[in-house]
């Protein structure tokens, strides 16, 4: 298996979406519109049906759910040619995201040096309600997320930086195959640059650690230079990149 299967493999157990439909090697995802990640095609593996066939069907499967048309891309997507075609067919690149990854075996991680760190094993009203507030797109999303969550497929941490009885962070991390992946992590407008979101993913990394994670996954958006900082400061490489594929509608 390649790295990069083995990576978006990871990445699908361990982000939970409400409904997988398998299409000849695509695996089509859906979260009620919740992140691109859990509602895109996932083109992985080899195929044998005509390829546009298959575009069509994955097109009127997410045209049924009334959502975007979005092909999750990376170098090893199945077939060859694949990213090409659906830029002849109108599809636009947005978002390339950067895979990144840290071995707890060759870094020492330093301890946080910020705030009070609350964490829980599950979604609590408190963490989702911080979330929405630094993150105010995802508030339509609100009783999505809370499915999502309901039932965990993987060992799970919701932490939420304290400063003064204020969230000035949160974030989460799953366990799952020896890995400890990072997501959702956001600060609060007020506390950024000011080390607090260094300090949330410390305590998560070192919470996935204490569990026997052998190192630490995420997924960062290219353009996010602040990010792509902070997270090479901690000491993380970029494995390979991402990125999606959205279907222009052409409306009357």
């Amino acid at each position: 298996m390649s790295e990069i299967r083995y990576y978006e493999e990871w990445a699908m157990n361990a982000w939970p979406c409400l409904q997988t439909r398998a299409v000849d090697g695509w695996l089509l995802r859906w979260a009620d519109g919740y992140t691109k990640r859990a509602n895109s095609v996932q083109p992985l593996y080899p195929a044998h049906l005509p390829l546009g066939q298959k575009i069509r069907e994955a097109e009127a499967f997410y045209r049924r759910l009334e959502l975007p048309v979005i092909f999750k891309m990376t170098e090893a997507s199945e077939p060859a040619g694949l990213d090409a075609e659906l830029e002849k067919r109108g599809y636009a690149l947005v978002e390339p995201v950067s895979i990144q990854t840290l071995r707890f075996g060759e870094n020492d991680l330093p301890q946080p040096a910020h705030g009070e760190i609350e964490l829980s094993p599950g979604l609590t009203k408190e963490w989702l309600s911080s979330f929405l507030a630094m993150s105010p797109s995802h508030a339509p999303h609100k009783e999505t997320i809370r499915r999502l969550f309901a039932q965990p497929l993987s060992d799970c941490c919701f932490a939420a930086l304290k400063v003064n009885g204020e969230t000035a962070a949160c974030g989460l991390s799953v366990l799952h195959g020896g890995e400890a992946g990072l997501f959702d992590i956001v600060t609060g407008p007020a506390y950024r640059r000011r080390g607090y979101g260094e300090a949330l993913i410390l305590h998560l990394l070192h919470w996935g650690r204490e569990r026997g994670a052998r190192g630490a996954f995420l997924q960062v958006l290219a353009e996010n230079e602040p990010a792509v900082r902070l997270y090479a400061k901690l000491g993380f490489t970029e494995r390979f990149r991402q990125w999606y594929r959205v279907k222009q509608e052409v409306r009357d």
